[in-house]
Parts: structure tokens; sequence; C-alpha cells
């Protein structure tokens, strides 16, 4: 986590340039012995912490605990359960004596955990002794309560209401369980997560970072979401992703893409097709120019579809990349399956010398008021300033990105208490940016702290106020939606704050995902997207996967303000009449805005484009927003635009739909219907379903429905496939949105061709037939269709010589669960003598060297039918035996002396809680 480096120790750091900077999780180890203290970072191996409860509480994220011989006892339960978290690695058996070099013949014994985990850390190299007599009873009962939580959360949970404060094992306020997902590899950690809607179908997807890859998963029904498909990539902790959406005026449709990046990795960026949606995902070849970076943007975009705010391509900027020392790096994406290098910002004046621009998140917004003129340097004669922020660790920075090849710092703001400067989001009305410090509660025994900022002037921001959780548990990422900020809170699963107040926002919901611990740590939910036209909020989870859930606290005596329909319809040079509802409550006076997305129109296509409404003390009565569409006299077909609701004042929330479209027709143009393609694909093993979408094309005016039946098939009902046979899909008055008929694909496991049914459509009601009226729906037996495995070759290594080295590519998984076979090729370093190299576990003794060695060794999985997949271990063997990791990349020994003095030599920080 920490990459600071002081003046002081620069000439150090230069000695070790061609050593890895100290990213997130490489930190060196933390030492425990029966005699150590329990003081200070423990990662001197000459003076260690004296128990494994005090190393949790100052261990980082994907950070080592190493632990000496002895007998040990966790004081506190709910460690047992962190102990073996995903967010760290934790080990026993090590020597003292050769400082932790070795792990030959000694013993690590922990008194008192629950049996059952005494497998898994045997595993970790501990011995567990089971008798808790020693325990207190209320400890015994509290340890039970843990085991039977933790069991629930590692296995998919159905949906289940917050009532009592609980949803299954799950506590809660406000917040229903609508899905689990548990991890889809055993020891497949979760990361970060996104979202979006395609405009395709106006299906739901979430997209999922794990360790070993990344998944898109379709939420459509959000109480049972279905793998579409999955990306391996290098394992690692850290997976971002971000998702741009755009017109394809040749094609007639929407494509829509995932940028995917991973830091202390090698993948670079890589993109995910998502254009086969809903039936399959891709992998699109692109040639990165970095290795990794810690996290990924795309400015000017509508973050619930990934829509362009205007014609202009958005900006993807990638955050702590491994070139450009960590300074952000923009890319064009006129061609999004290409994005090209636009520049990295120069080092302003008055830069700190030890200040590199390492940006760690970034967040923006587009500012359209006076300080676009009087703050931005930028904006020129554009109609918006483009504002970037930087949350760079140590400070907030803002930036004019407006002319993405000429960025330039409007501010660096610093705060009391500032000690790793992570991520944060703004306020709708662009008037306050909330920041996420991600060590403050660790390193400075705050409770979780998350601090407002006002951006009035953006060239000054000040510290505006801020909300102090009740518990030391670690906040990380964070969004705003009207009213409400949506907060991964670590332990503490989701928190969610009513920011109508951003100076003194309030907690009004949360549901924990960690039900074990509320505590400083870095296990639980990583990652929220509060974004999703439905409403639902989604989870990403360290440990346990991925969740959805449904947002109770949105029912306030104000009220909560939705558009009355989902679509709006006009023909150009008429008015569409787009309603608006305050329900649930009338107290106070409330005001919302509203602001339209050009889709595959134009806010030029239109008279107005944003604008303000407003209710008073108990008026409950609907607000209608006309708006005119202009004629431009040429033919065009239906265009679609999207209007959204933002920034609602008085205490008022948004509920759904808070985001709709708004069909626009050529005068006089009449209703088609049809599908949208005339083949769907789909095979037995897999997504396991066919989706046809249905399109309304031509106008939105008036209601319209069609007919469908399957007029011919060699697939059977009922063993092929289950789904309807015939029935009627209609469009209300002013709907064109697509609809779909679902089928669930049936594996019957018989070797046999393949498989058809074929849909028609008829009795077209309030609309003629289109082009596409029958569609073909291919079924692929499963025993024809095979998918390629994904070879998972394990972490990097640091290791001395004369070390057994285990290469595991264990979870290595095949999509359709054919069995694997498994071969371990050497590839660079000195030559070594692999055991078991058949296998997906090898082992070799590490060559004593006299300088440090990489050695590269490739995994290829091989499945039953012939596919394969590669992947890469890196093992490096150190000269110098005190500076080994024990297997997680410990950093030199240089490096560590420097971080050493860096932290002895800090100022201690002035207690300052925001109001």
């Amino acid at each position: 986590m920490l990459r600071r480096v002081s003046v002081a120790l620069l000439a150090i750091a230069t000695i070790t340039l061609s050593s890895p900077t100290l990213a997130d999780g490489e930190e060196p180890p933390l030492f425990v012995t029966p005699d150590g203290i329990d003081s200070g970072s423990c990662q001197d191996a000459a003076a260690p912490c004296r128990t494994i409860d005090y190393a949790l509480t100052r261990v980082g994220k994907h950070g080592q605990i190493r632990v000496a011989e002895g007998t040990f006892e966790l004081t506190d339960i709910e460690n047992v359960v962190y102990l073996l978290s995903g967010a760290i690695d934790v080990r026993g058996g090590f020597q003292k004596a050769d400082q932790f070099a070795s792990t030959k013949g000694v013993e690590t014994t922990l008194v008192g955990v629950p049996v059952e985990y005494a497998d898994e850390l045997l595993g970790r190299g501990f011995r567990v002794i089971v008798d808790s007599k020693g325990l207190k009873q209320e400890s015994r009962a509290r340890q039970k309560s843990l085991v039977a939580s933790q069991a629930s959360v590692a296995t998919k949970t159905a949906a289940t209401a917050c009532i009592g404060g609980f949803a299954a094992a799950y506590p809660c306020n406000d917040v229903d369980l609508l899905a689990h997902v548990a991890d889809r590899t055993p020891g497949a950690n979760g990361a970060d997560i996104w979202g979006f809607m395609d405009l395709n179908s106006n299906r739901e997807y979430a997209i999922v970072g794990y360790t070993i890859g990344t998944a898109v998963y379709d939420v459509s029904d959000p109480e049972n979401p279905r793998e579409v498909g999955f990306i391996d990539g290098q394992r690692t902790t850290w997976r971002d992703i971000k998702v741009y959406q755009h017109w394809d005026s040749a094609a007639e449709r929407w494509n829509a893409y995932a940028y995917v990046t991973a830091d202390n990795a090698s993948d670079g960026l890589f993109i995910i097709d998502l254009r086969e949606l809903p039936q399959r995902i891709s992998r699109l070849a692109y040639a990165s120019d970095f290795a990794a970076a810690h996290n990924v943007y795309l400015t000017g975009t509508e973050i619930s579809t990934g829509l362009p705010l205007d014609d202009a391509a958005p900006t993807l900027v990638l955050a702590g990349p491994s070139t450009s020392d960590g300074r952000f790096r923009s890319y064009d994406l006129s061609n999004p399956q290409s994005p090209q290098f636009i520049t990295a910002p120069a080092t302003p004046s008055g830069q700190p010398g030890n200040d590199r621009l390492y940006m760690h998140d970034a967040a923006s917004m587009r500012v359209s008021d006076s300080r676009k003129d009087t703050q931005c340097v930028n904006a020129g004669t554009s109609p918006y300033c483009e504002v970037l922020f930087d949350f760079n660790e140590s400070t907030l920075d803002i930036w004019d990105v407006t002319a993405p090849s000429d960025p330039v710092r409007l501010s660096r703001t610093p705060y009391d208490n500032a000690d790793y400067v992570h991520s944060g989001w703004w306020s709708e009305d662009k008037q306050y940016v909330f920041v996420q410090d991600e060590l403050d509660e660790r390193d400075l025994g705050l409770r979780t702290t998350l601090r407002s900022f006002s951006i009035a002037d953006l060239t000054a921001p000040s510290l505006a106020g801020g909300w102090v959780g009740p518990t030391t548990a670690i906040d990380h990422n964070g969004f705003v939606r009207g009213n409400r900020y949506y907060m991964s809170n670590y332990a503490r699963g989701l928190t969610i704050l009513d920011i109508t107040d951003p100076a003194a926002p309030t907690a009004v919901g949360r549901f924990d995902s960690y039900p074990a611990s509320d505590s400083v740590g870095f296990p639980g939910a990583w990652g929220t997207f509060p974004f999703l036209p439905s409403g639902n909020v989604l989870i990403s989870d360290i440990d346990s996967g991925f969740y959805v859930v449904a947002d109770n606290t949105l029912d306030v005596a104000e009220g909560t303000l939705a558009f009355g329909a989902n679509s709006f319809s006009a023909e150009e040079a008429q008015a569409a009449s787009i309603i608006v509802r305050r329900t649930g409550g009338t107290q106070g006076n409330v005001n919302v805005d509203w602001e339209l997305i050009g889709a595959t129109a134009s806010e030029y296509d239109v008279a107005l484009s944003s604008g303000t409404l407003s209710w008073g003390s108990g008026d409950g009565s609907d607000r209608t927003i006309n708006l005119s569409a202009l004629n431009d006299g040429t033919a065009e077909g239906l265009e679609r635009l999207m209007i959204r609701l933002v920034s609602p004042t008085g205490g008022a929330t948004l509920s759904a739909p808070n985001i709709a479209s708004v069909y626009v027709s050529d005068p006089g143009a009449a209703a088609q219907i049809e599908f949208s393609t005339d083949t769907v694909t789909a095979a037995e093993r897999g997504f396991g379903a066919a989706i046809a979408i249905l399109q309304r094309v031509g106008s939105a005016s008036g209601s319209a429905s069609v007919d469908y039946a399957i007029s011919n098939a060699s697939a059977s009902p009922g063993s092929d496939y289950s789904g309807p046979q015939s029935g009627t899909v209609t469009w209300a008055d002013g709907d064109a949105d697509p609809k779909w008929i679902e089928y669930a694909i049936i594996d019957d496991g018989a070797a046999e061709s393949d498989e058809f049914i074929e849909l028609t459509l008829s009795n077209a009601a309030g609309a003629t037939l289109g082009a596409k009226t029958s569609l073909r729906v291919e079924i692929v037996d499963g025993t024809g269709v095979n998918s390629a495995p994904n070879s998972i070759a394990g972490v990097s290594q640091t290791v001395t010589g004369g070390a057994t080295v285990t290469l595991d590519g264990s979870l290595s998984n095949d999509p359709d669960g054919d069995s694997l076979s498994y071969t371990w090729t050497q590839t660079r370093g000195p030559t070594v003598a692999l055991s078991n190299a058949d296998t997906d576990t090898a082992t070799f003794v590490a060559p004593d060297v006299s300088s440090d060695t990489l050695l590269r060794f490739s995994l290829t999985a091989t499945d039953s039918g012939g596919l394969s997949d590669t992947a890469t271990a890196a093992v490096t063997v150190r000269a110098d035996s005190a500076t080994a990791g024990g297997g997680g990349g410990g950093a030199p020994s240089v490096i560590l002396l420097a971080l050493v003095a860096l932290r002895a030599t800090r100022k201690p920080a002035i207690r300052k809680d925001p109001s």
C-alpha cells in the first residue's frame, strides 16, 4: 500500500531502481515470535511481534505474516476467521534462527482454534490444538456462532429480506439480500466490481474481478445471477473494470467493451468484448503498452450504461500504471478496440520532490457553471470543463483534463491525518467530493472516517466535514447516487450514508458481507456498484464472492422521486410528456434536476437538455417535463435519448426508474416489430440459455403487441430446452425498449447431433411486422462444444537457495468441468529438476546463486478435447537468505531499511475527526 519514499532516503532508493517499487501488497512480511514485542511495524525479522493478534492489526491487504516456532493463542475470536481470509497470507513453521528463511523441522502451534479450521491451518504450517476449555462461556458461544456464519457465507445464499437486523447470516439494516454467488473457484478471491445495462437488450450485468480473472454475470433476474463467461488472467489481488458502450451506426446496434487492469501482474490492459451478449463474451487482442495498473477509469461517460455524455469519445485513464512512474496515462477511445496513448501529465511546478504524482484511483465530473471559466484553464469555448479527481496516496489533486493531451493541475490538497488517500466520488450537485483514506483506521487508530471537501473553489478545496463510523472497519471505495453514498467498508460490508447534508452524512443502511468482525483489517467488501437502472446494488467480497442487494433506505418522509415509466416518446416537431412522480411522502420542499444524454440521437434534437423540478411541502402531484423534439428534416429512423434524474434536495431520494429512454420518430413514421437477429447459437454447456431479443422500430407511438410461437423444431421441450411454446409480447404507448423471450437449454448428457428450435412472429397489433420475423435457435450439443480451460500458475515467489519450492496450479479449472492434464516447463533461469511436472503441483529445490536470479515456469493445462491454456509462474532466488519473504515477493533489504526509517521519522499525525 505504501509507495512513499522520503527525501532523506532518496539516495538509498536510487540504488534499487531495478527492483520493483513498493506497490499495494508489496510491503515486507510481518514477523511473529513468542518472545517478540507488540509494537511498531513487525517488518524487521530482528524485531518481531509477540502475538498474531497484533500482527493482524498491522498487516496490509495481500500482506504476509510469518510465524516462528512456538505456541500461540488468538485472544480475539474474530481473528481466527481473519487468519484464513483471502485478503492476507499467514503461515507458520518458520525458524527464527535463520531469520524466517526456512520452515524445516519446526512446529508452530495454535491453541483454541475451532476444529472446522484445523485442516486448512495445517496446510499453512500450523499445528492446531482444538481444546478450548480455557475460553469463557461467551467466547465459546461466539466461536460457534462464527463457525456457523462463515459456513453460511461460503455457499450460495437465496434471496432473504432484512428482518430483525439479519438477512440469513448477514447483519443488515434496511438492505435485503437478493442473491449471493459464492466464489466461482475455491481459493479465487474477489477484487473490484462494475456493472452496466446493455442497451441492445436492456439486460443488466455484473462484471466481477477475481484473483484469477474476470467474470461477467447476467443479473437481469437479480435473484438468480448466471455467469455468461470468464476471462482468465494472471493471479493477482488487484483487478479493476470499467465499461464503455457506443452506437455503431453501420451495424445499427450498441457495442460494449469492458476494460480490465491488474496490478502486481503483467496482464496489461485486457479488453473484454461484450458485443455478443447476452449469449457469450470474449477477449480482444490488444498490444498493451504497460504491464500493470492499479485502476482504470473512463471520463465523460454515463455510469449505468457506459454511454458517452456527448458526441466525443471518452478518455480512458489508467491509474498507477507500471510505466510513467505511476502517474496517470490517458488513452483515446475513438477506436474502442485499440485505445491509443495520448499523454501522461508533466510534473507541475512546486511539486514536492518526494511525491512522484502516483495516482491510486480516479473519478471525474463535468463543470458547466462559472467555475468553468474562472477556475479551469483549458475549457475555452467548450460548454464544460472536465475535472479529474486524482487520489494519489498523500493528497487530493484536481486536474483540468478538458484537453486530454494537456492536463493541468488545478489544486493539490493535503489534510490532517492523511495516511493513504485512496479513492472517492463527487456529490451530484458537483459542490463536494468525498475522500476515503485506506490506512488511517489501521495506522492512526481512527474509527471509519469519510471526509467531505467543498469544491466550490476547484483551485482550493476545503475540508467541510465528514462521517465517523461506530467501528474501526476500514473504508475502501464509494460512489454517489442521488443523496446516498454507497461505500464498501471491508469487514463491515456495504455502508449506505445519507448525504443530504454533504458536510454531515448520516448512516442509514448496511449489509455486512463479512459477519465475523467489524474490526480494522482487509477482509470483506472490496467494491460496490449502485448504478444499475433497476436500483439493485452489487457488492464484491474478497472472501465470499459477490452479492446483489436491494436498498430499502430510500423510503423516507420527504418522498422518493422517479420517472412514471421506463420510456417515453414523441415525433419530431412534437413534445414528449415525461412524467416524474413523488411517492411515499411529501414532507418539506424538494427539488430534483434532470438531464439528457444523447444515445443514438443528440441533445441537439430536442429544445431543452436539462432542467429542475420542484415540489412544495405536502405536494405529491406529478410533474411533467415537456420535451420538444426538433424536426431536422432528415429521415433517421427511431432515435433514442436517455434522460436521468440527479441531485435531489430537501431529503428526497431517487428510486427506480431514475434513468429512462426517450424515443424520437420521424413525422408520420409507423411502428414495426421484429427480432434483432435471425440466428442465436446456444450450447448445452456454459451459459445454458438462449435469449431471443425483440425490437420495436420506426415509432413508439401507441401501444403495440405481437404473437410468437415455436413453428419448427428438432429439439424436444422438456429434454432439450424449457420455455414458452407461444405467447404475446406487448409494448405500452411510448415504449420501444427491447423485450426478450428466454429458453433454458438443457444438457441431456447424450452425444447427439445439433438441434434447433425456430420462432415465428405473427399477428402484430399497433404495428406491422418487420424484416426479421423468424429466429432460429441453434442448440449445439454439449459434447461437441468445448471451452478452453483456465490455467492458473499461482503467485510469484521469493525464496533462498536450498529451499523446496512448490509450483501450485491447483486452481486451474475447466468451464465445462472436464478433467485436465498438466505440464510444467521451465522457461528461464538455471535448470532445476522438476518433480511431478505432469501434475497440477510441481516441486523443485532452489539452486544456490551468487546474485538474485529469476526463474520462470509455464503451466499448460489441457482438457480432454485437446484445448489448452498456458500460464506463467515466477520464482526469484535471493542470494541473501535474510531477505526471503517466504513466498510472496518480499522487498529487497535496502527498501526494507528505508521503510523502517520512514516510519520512524514520520511526524505523528494530530487526530482531528471531522465534525
